[in-house]
């Protein structure tokens, strides 16, 4: 992969705001990426459209160009894959829906896994209200990691998860679920954009190339070959994995503000031609 467009400006197409597990609302998200002197980014916040309508405004009044985006969390035989949709249709009742329904499954989930934290420390520690008061959008285990931190019942996000909330721990609850292929007809159906988040973070003992060829069978267009922990070998990796399926390359910074030190928006510096192209394949003005 050269680096012969790096004279171009700057986009970050994998941003997360309030509106689901970032510290930033979308407007600070927005005016924050116009500082960096970014042309162009993508909100893509966790199962949530919430946080877009602002961001456009935002955009307007800041004088850059902001993606309506998600990204879905899905599973398949036990593996998480993130799906990133870019240009989602915000208006359509099949979305609204959706994450409406995540939502409420969101908010069970938490309820549950706070029941069993309960149940193992024999008294209430913590509540529903207050893991609550964190998620200023869908709530999630990081919010209630941070209860439990602040009462003191560890000391870092890592430790919560390792001792209550991963899976496989004391008080996991299995997540509402949707495969990638239902993702990928939602996303299909509205004209967006959909690309193989962090490509990277999936389990070493995957049989990567036939995973991704059965995703591209069942409707994936796009790639993030740009992420914070890719190494440039696994850069040059997904490029040409990109070429070889015919793949959009995409990806960001995954930034959610200010949480465990980065990473921070536009620390990829992908070239906007990469958007540019994404536009010419999709009709996308």
């Amino acid at each position: 992969m050269t680096d012969s467009n790096q004279n171009q400006p700057f986009i970050d197409l994998h941003l997360h705001t309030t509106a689901s597990d970032g510290t930033f609302t979308p407007s600070e998200v927005v005016r924050f990426s116009k500082r960096l002197n970014l042309e162009a980014i993508a909100i893509t916040d966790h199962d949530s459209i919430a946080g877009i309508n602002e961001a456009l405004e935002a955009g307007k009044r800041e004088g850059i160009e902001v993606i309506p985006g998600i990204e879905f969390s899905t599973e398949v035989k036990n593996v998480s894959i993130h799906i990133v949709g870019l240009f989602v249709d915000i208006k359509s009742e099949k979305l609204i829906k959706l994450t409406q329904e995540i939502q409420n499954a969101r908010e069970k989930r938490a309820k549950k896994i706070i029941e069993k934290i309960n149940a193992l420390n024999k008294g209430p520690i913590i509540s529903f209200e207050e893991v609550y008061a964190k998620a200023n959008g869908l709530i999630g285990r990081p919010h209630i990691a941070e209860v439990l931190i602040e009462k003191g019942f560890a000391s870092t996000i890592e430790e919560t998860f390792e001792n209550y909330l991963k899976r496989g721990a004391s008080c996991y609850v299995p997540r509402f679920k949707i495969t990638p292929i239902e993702c990928f007809k939602l996303l299909n159906e509205m004209g967006a954009i959909p690309i193989l988040a962090h490509p990277g973070l999936l389990p070493k003992k995957l049989d990567f190339e036939y995973f991704l060829k059965t995703l591209v069978e069942n409707g994936l267009v796009g790639i993030e070959v740009f992420y914070p922990t890719h190494k440039y070998e696994q850069r040059e990796y997904f490029h040409e994995i990109a070429g070889k399926y015919n793949l959009l390359e995409s990806g960001g910074s995954d930034c959610h503000g200010l949480l465990n030190n980065g990473p921070f928006i536009g620390s990829q510096q992908i070239p906007y031609s990469i958007l540019d192209k994404m536009k010419k394949s999709f009709n996308k003005d």
